[in-house]
């Protein structure tokens, strides 16, 4: 007899895939995909594809060692489906009476979209550091004041480094040959 969609949803819950199998091949495939487009160990291949593969594997198997990864994919992933759903559901509206390309360029509506997209992005985002433990709690509290210091030290190292005379004189010193 088959089974509801839920309960092998379920089922698959508690075996961890969802939060160990996805997240891990998720940052595999990211790291894997990032190794190959820099072609940091070489050309297309099998040997760079295999070094990749085993540094991608690894970083993956690192990133859930701790429930950071999982518990963060647990927060921001059902909100981005809400976000996609927002944005679907207003181009659905919108595209009866907009168009938003025409000639192959992107029309005045495409932009407002992208940035509309780009507001619940930013929306997304922070309410998923503020549901995880670490950017509400105590945390911030305990290590501001070293935050503040640490940026204003990097700050003043850049001005130092950038502040090099490297203006030239109003009137370049000649050596004067004989000619003019």
């Amino acid at each position: 007899m088959a089974q509801p969609i839920g309960l092998i949803l379920q089922q698959w819950a508690d075996l961890g895939i969802f939060y160990y199998v996805l997240p891990g091949m998720l940052v595999f495939a990211l790291v894997f995909a990032i190794l190959q487009k820099a072609k940091i160990f070489g050309a297309d291949d099998k040997s760079s594809k295999g070094i990749n593969a085993v540094i991608a594997g690894a970083v993956a198997l690192m990133s859930l060692q701790f429930d950071a990864v999982p518990v963060f994919f647990q927060i921001i992933f059902p909100k981005v489906g809400i976000g996609l759903s927002i944005i679907l559901a207003a181009m659905i509206l919108v595209g009866l009476f907009v168009d938003f390309e025409k000639g192959g360029k992107r029309t005045g509506a495409a932009t407002i979209f992208f940035g509309i997209g780009g507001i619940i992005f930013i929306v997304i985002l922070l309410q998923s550091l503020s549901d995880y433990s670490w950017w509400t709690g105590s945390w911030w509290q305990e290590n501001i004041s070293a935050i503040v210091a640490g940026i204003i030290l990097i700050v003043f190292i850049s001005i130092v480094v950038n502040s090099g005379s490297s203006a030239k004189t109003p009137f370049p010193h000649r050596i004067y040959d004989g000619t003019q």
